[in-house]
């Protein structure tokens, strides 16, 4: 029931639905205006339709619900202004701020007024919400440039003034006391040209002047009476309508110590034009022959190369490379006796034989009397810069690790290929894929699969042509070009070729490795036209081989591309799945085995779409990690599973463990603390009575980063439990670096066929036995039959988990299970 709405009091709590709320707080983050009309009681009878969208009906949004999106600090004052002008039933128009969840905020305009029948009856109010964020920013902009502009102007040495349309001063900055001894308000109200030298005055061109000019050089007589030469920068200022003017900004500084400089500059500039008109390291001069004459030290002390032993050689004595692009459009300017600017090319060092710099070099023809005489230039030593442009390309188009073309130089090459490409010819694109490559990372680490990888890359170039291209796109995966003249007879023989060149087992750091793979196979032009379809086909491909075991290779077909079109409709209906309430936790109990009593439950996540009816986790979760919805889709079961657990810890009197499943993506962040706390604080459910299960696969894909994000977990008091025990890494040792409870036996202990040799419910026990020692409880999962529980009952193990006490169920039957006695003694 929605509270009323009391004009006189603080906002009430509406008791808004959890939708509700999400929308209004989207409302708040979001629209940029909101029309609103509530009746008296404050429920809200319409809102524009953009707003309108976010909610079944207007009146599910109560006017009183918005203020808990007010800024703290803006809150207490907008909220009472609101409130008085609703009691005294006046309009009402105000500014305050919106707090988001990323922490940013947003100015709102907050304005309504009250609607009132002809007796004067209060009927309601009606009202706007306008984001208002851009104006105050803009003045807040305009604000900091103001205070700027004062700063500039108040302490640039230059002298700055505003002289009105009859040059009356109106402005002039503190350093005109500094430079002409004058104080701002013996300057204000005078004519500028009582200062400015009568010939200066006189030599101003007649007629209007320009909206800006250059700087100009005139005298200003200081206060005391002598001239100081200003360079001096204008601006007519006009109107924008009329045109007419309406004053004169300047700028201006003393240049008098300049220009007895420049006079001295002139004298020196013809005598040093040619080295001052080009940038160089060093200078150079040839004689008409174009030989070497001349060379300055600059070269020695960047080359290390003495000039007497480069007088009289030639540029195509040091050039490493004729057929340089640089050096051939130099030698083309000097035959035809043109300039040439910063040309690059290759040169033998004489200093370091076989060492090869890179030059830049301009020059130009320079002659006397009408004969010409030779060249004169510069050059500089850019072998620094050139290697750094090819690391950069390197680093661009090629793979840091294998040297092979990268993502970017295979595209590149694909697309020449089909623009260039013969009209009968065939490719085919092989997309590969290592079956057992994350195995080889979690056992031997990072270097020893870069070692593998780098084995492959070796393989892989001994199978194709020298026209073909191997690259890598990243991690375990790389394609191969290659052009087929038979069509697929010859793809067929090159797939078999590198299945073969990919079999045998590699030595990695003393372990034998077998590296095989599965491969996928687009064939141009049935399978696709363009780079990209023909990639993307090889890749659907190359499931359909992984489907069949590996170590095998699938050529394209088009049924294919239904599995993958499938997938892709499971891809964005998981998008939506939140917001249409698609999703239902389910609940298994867990057991204790001595006595017999429900301890807890696993909550375990069921998803039923309209069109695709219920899609087994198998399928959507891997999904969810791949899309990244995996973060929003555990932060709603934790807020979901905590909130019915402490339900159930309040309505039977006794506390219920619940434990949530996180996956190896939510191991890389820090987004899971904050939706643990959440979902804490938003239920009162005990930190002890939540447990976080994680496969040791998980564990261990980066497990420096799992044991900080874990370590800081068990500080707010969670459990931590180690899921699908004996399926991965198996280490307990090596599990003891993070700070587990709880070991989760995997259903395979139970479930596998005994053997002569060893039995696994023998290697269970010992499990068991060695967790009890580590100080882990241990849970049994899969537990299905009476044999199994006979089993157990015979170890030590804790709890136990599985379809012999029930299969997983939604929260009704749970609740009535919990109802009946029979939760009591659930294996009695």
């Amino acid at each position: 029931m929605r509270a009323s709405y009391q004009p006189s009091s603080f906002p009430l709590d509406t008791a808004a639905s959890p939708a509700v709320r999400e929308a209004i707080r989207r409302l708040a983050e979001e629209a940029s205006m909101i029309v609103w009309e509530a009746d008296a009681d404050g429920c809200c009878t319409y809102l524009n339709p953009d707003a309108a969208q976010a909610f079944s009906s207007p009146r599910e949004l109560h006017i009183n619900d918005w203020f808990s999106h007010i800024h703290p600090e803006d809150a207490p004052a907008a909220i009472q202004s609101i409130l008085e002008a609703r009691r005294t039933r006046r309009q009402y128009r105000l500014e305050y701020r919106i707090s988001c969840r990323n922490g940013s905020t947003r100015w709102i305009s907050d304005t309504g007024a009250p609607r009132l029948d002809a007796q004067g009856k209060l009927l309601g109010y009606l009202g706007t919400l306008l984001d208002v964020t851009e104006n105050h920013e803009v003045r807040a902009r305009l604000m900091r440039s103001e205070i700027e502009h004062r700063l500039l102007t108040e302490n640039a040495r230059d002298l700055i003034s505003y002289s009105d349309a009859s040059n009356i001063y109106v402005y002039a900055s503190p350093s005109h006391k500094d430079t002409l001894g004058y104080e701002l308000h013996e300057l204000v109200g005078t004519h500028l040209y009582d200062y400015i030298h009568p010939d200066d005055v006189a030599a101003e061109p007649p007629g209007p002047r320009s909206k800006r000019r250059g700087l100009v050089n005139i005298r200003f007589r200081h206060k005391k009476g002598h001239w100081v030469w200003l360079g001096a920068s204008t601006r007519t200022v006009r109107d924008p309508q009329s045109g007419a003017k309406m004053g004169i900004v300047a700028i201006a500084r003393d240049i008098t110590t300049q220009l007895e400089a420049g006079k001295e500059l002139a004298r020196r500039e013809e005598r040093f034009r040619s080295l001052t008109t080009l940038s160089s390291d060093w200078y150079w001069e040839t004689d008409a022959r174009i030989r070497f004459s001349f060379f300055s030290e600059g070269i020695y002390q960047r080359l290390g190369q003495r000039t007497t032993e480069l007088l009289g050689s030639s540029f195509e004595e040091h050039i490493a490379d004729p057929k340089a692009a640089g050096f051939i459009v130099c030698a083309e300017s000097v035959a035809a006796r043109k300039p040439f600017h910063d040309l690059i090319y290759p040169v033998w060092s004489l200093t370091k034989p076989g060492d090869i710099r890179f030059l830049r070099i301009s020059g130009e023809p320079f002659s006397e009397d009408g004969v010409f005489c030779g060249y004169r230039g510069v050059s500089r030593d850019v072998t620094h810069e050139v290697r750094t442009a090819n690391a950069l390309e390197q680093l661009a188009t090629r793979d840091t690790l294998t040297k092979l073309p990268n993502r970017e130089l295979l595209q590149r090459r694909l697309r020449q290929w089909l623009e260039e490409r013969r009209p009968d010819a065939q490719l085919a694109v092989f997309f590969i894929d290592l079956d057992n490559f994350k195995e080889v990372n979690d056992s031997l680490g990072h270097a020893a699969g870069d070692a593998l990888l780098k084995n492959i890359a070796a393989r892989l170039r001994r199978c194709i042509r020298p026209s073909d291209t191997v690259a890598r796109l990243g991690g375990d995966e790389f394609v191969v070009l290659a052009e087929c003249r038979y069509g697929d007879t010859s793809a067929m023989r090159l797939g078999e070729k590198l299945c073969r060149a990919l079999d045998p087992p590699a030595m990695i750091e003393g372990h034998e490795v077998r590296a095989c793979a599965s491969i996928g196979i687009s064939m141009f032009p049935q399978d696709g036209e363009t780079s990209d379809v023909l990639l993307q086909n090889a890749d659907t491909a190359l499931y359909r081989a992984k489907a069949a075991g590996g170590n095998c290779f699938r050529f394209y077909t088009p049924d294919m591309s239904a599995e993958s079109r499938t997938r892709m409709m499971r891809h964005a209906a998981l998008r939506h799945a939140l917001d249409r309430n698609e999703f239902v936790v389910y609940y298994q109990p867990r057991v204790d085995l001595k006595t017999s009593r429900l301890t807890g439950v696993e909550a375990l996540l069921r998803w039923t779409h309209p069109q695709l009816g219920e899609v087994s986790p198998v399928d959507f979760i891997p999904l969810a990690e791949e899309s990244g919805l995996i973060d929003s889709i555990t932060d709603w079961v934790l807020r979901r599973a905590t909130q019915q657990v402490q339900e159930w810890t309040l309505r039977h009197g006794r506390p219920f463990t619940v434990s949530v499943n996180l996956s190896a993506r939510q191991l890389r962040n820090e987004k899971i603390l904050a939706s643990v706390r959440q979902a804490l604080r938003a239920s009162g459910l005990h930190p002890g009575q939540l447990e976080l299960e994680l496969t040791e696969s998980a564990l261990m894909e980066d497990a420096d980063t799992a044991a900080i994000l874990l370590k800081e977990l068990k500080r707010h008091g969670l459990r931590l439990s180690v899921d699908d025990f004996g399926t991965g890494y198996s280490s307990l040792a090596y599990l003891r670096r993070f700070p587990l409870d709880c070991l989760k036996l995997d259903r395979s202990f139970l479930l596998q066929n005994h053997s002569d040799e060893v039995s696994p419910w023998k290697l269970a026990e010992a499990v068991i036995n060695l967790a009890h020692t580590l100080g882990l409880s241990v849970v049994a999962e899969g537990v299905e039959s009476e044999e199994h529980l006979a089993f157990l009952r015979t170890t030590s193990c804790d709890e136990i988990q599985g379809s012999c006490i029930s299969a997983p169920m939604p929260p009704e039957d749970m609740e009535r299970l919990l109802c009946s006695t029979h939760s009591e003694q659930l294996l009695a």
